[in-house]
């Protein structure tokens, strides 16, 4: 009889621990998750979930072409239409990187340049169905600006999904 009950005592702190371990992950996967609805509701969460079939369809693309995301979900921004807008961009000498963007409501899709310091073009991207992509091979190392532009959009403003790619 003792060794039943401290068999039962040891199994109940097990499932106990084991428990508590539990409710920590949930909470910790909740608290996330929680995060996860907040940040995509202050993008416009509808807009974004409707942009993810099209941002997968990009990140297989450039991933299987051996190239990684600086950031897999991508940054998102509210655009008026025609209203171009500049994000810094760091280029490394004879470093590869590229950059790819979706619009929501653009009917014709994103228009993106490559700017140096001086804001000369060094890269101009191409539309592929709604993504628009550019890579480029620096030839010096310098401080640069990713141009995205909203062209057509349907929308009062257009949610602008993008993110930048380097060479695994």
């Amino acid at each position: 009889m003792i060794r039943s009950v401290q068999n039962d005592r040891n199994h109940r702190g097990g499932v106990m621990r084991h428990g508590v371990r539990s409710f920590v992950v949930v909470g910790l996967a909740l608290a996330s998750l929680a995060g996860a609805v907040v940040g995509a509701e202050a993008a416009g969460s509808p807009v974004v979930a409707a942009m993810d079939d099209g941002w997968q369809s990009v990140l297989r693309r450039w991933m299987g072409n051996g190239w990684k995301p600086f950031h897999t979900e991508g940054y998102n921004f509210l655009a008026p239409a025609n209203t171009p807008k500049r994000w810094g961009a760091g280029l490394t000498q004879d470093t590869p990187v590229a950059f790819a963007a979706i619009c929501d409501a653009c009917s014709g899709g994103v228009r993106m340049r490559l700017l140096d310091s001086r804001g000369a073009v060094l890269g101009q991207g191409q539309t592929v169905g709604t993504s628009t992509a550019l890579s480029h091979m620096p030839m010096a190392t310098e401080k640069a600006s990713i141009e995205l532009t909203a062209v057509g959009c349907r929308a009062s403003n257009c949610v602008i999904r993008y993110t930048s790619f380097g060479r695994r």
